[in-house]
C-alpha cells in the first residue's frame, strides 16, 4: 500500500472499470491520477537525484548521536542509501487519496483518509525516512493535487474534445498501457 505500483494498479482498475461498465468518473479518476503521477514524478525523482540524504537506517553518526540501531524494515522499498528525500509512499498515497476524494466526495475521506497519516507513521517507523522526509512528501502530494484538481476541468474537457475521434479508445488504452509500462519500469529502477 503507499507505493507506485500499488496505485498504478488503481489507476488500470479505474480506467478498466470505467470503460467495462461506462462510469466517467472512473475513467476521469485514472486520467487524472495518470497527470497527477507524472507531475509529482518529476519533482520527486529530481529531490531523489539532487538532494542527497542518507535514509536514517544508513547513517551511522545520527546513529551514534541517539545512541540507538535504526534497522532497515522495508529493504525492498528503501534500499537505496542515499535517496531519503522525500518519501514517495507518502507523495503517492496524499495524492492519489485527495484525488479519488475529489472525484468522488468527502466520504471517501473517512474511506480512506486514514491511509496518509498510517504512511507518515509506517515511513520513518520502517527506518527508511526522516519525519521531514514525510512531510516533505505530504506538502509534494498536497501541491500536486492541487495543480491537478486546478488543471481538471480543461484536461477532461480536452478529452472529452477527442472521444469523438476515431481511434479515441485505441489512443485512451495506449496513454495507460504506456504510463503503465513506463511507470513500473521507472519503479523498478529504482528498488
Amino acid at each position: 500500500m503507499g507505493d507506485g505500483p500499488f496505485w498504478m494498479i488503481v489507476v488500470f482498475i479505474a480506467a478498466l472499470a470505467g470503460q467495462l461498465f461506462d462510469i466517467t468518473p472512473l475513467r476521469d479518476l485514472s486520467i487524472l491520477m495518470i497527470f497527477g503521477f507524472i507531475i509529482s514524478n518529476a519533482v520527486f525523482v529530481f529531490c531523489k537525484k539532487y538532494v542527497k540524504r542518507k535514509r536514517p537506517y544508513a547513517d551511522a553518526d545520527l546513529q551514534h548521536d541517539l545512541g540507538i540501531e535504526i534497522q532497515n524494515r522495508d529493504p525492498g522499498h528503501g534500499s537505496k542509501e542515499m535517496e531519503s528525500f522525500p518519501s514517495g509512499h507518502v507523495v503517492w498515497t496524499t495524492l492519489c487519496v485527495s484525488l479519488i476524494c475529489f472525484q468522488f466526495g468527502y466520504m471517501w475521506l473517512f474511506l480512506l483518509g486514514w491511509m496518509i497519516p498510517t504512511m507518515m507513521y509506517l515511513r520513518p517507523h520502517l527506518g527508511v525516512h526522516y519525519p521531514s522526509d514525510v512531510v516533505a512528501g505530504l506538502i509534494l502530494g498536497i501541491l500536486t493535487a492541487v495543480v491537478v484538481i486546478s488543471a481538471a476541468p480543461s484536461i477532461l474537457k480536452i478529452l472529452d474534445g477527442l472521444k469523438d475521434h476515431n481511434g479515441y479508445l485505441f489512443g485512451y488504452w495506449t496513454f495507460i498501457g504506456l504510463f503503465l509500462f513506463l511507470g513500473f519500469k521507472s519503479w523498478l529502477k529504482r528498488v
